[in-house]
């Protein structure tokens, strides 16, 4: 994902930065395999309303420059399967 490339993040440093955040409003955890699951295609990331804002918050976009690197990246891997 550009976005991540944009801040220099790998995928763990992401993860552990997001899990860190989450930690203090959802308590949910996030594995690196769940950031390559969403870079791929293979999975949709499902955030709660406060887990977007820290997510935006990390990568420093908008929300319509996140919701737009998913779609990006669905369109990639569908024309990829064809």
């Amino acid at each position: 994902m550009n976005l991540l490339k944009r801040k220099k993040f790998t995928q763990q440093q992401f993860a552990k930065k997001v899990e860190s955040a989450w930690s203090n409003i959802s308590g949910r955890s996030l594995s690196r395999q769940a950031v390559n699951a969403w870079i791929n295609g293979r999975e949709v990331p499902k955030f709660s309303p406060a887990e977007i804002l820290v997510v935006i918050e990390i990568l420093e976009c908008t929300l319509a420059e996140l919701v737009v690197a998913f779609a990006n990246q669905e369109q990639e891997n569908s024309e990829e399967k064809k």
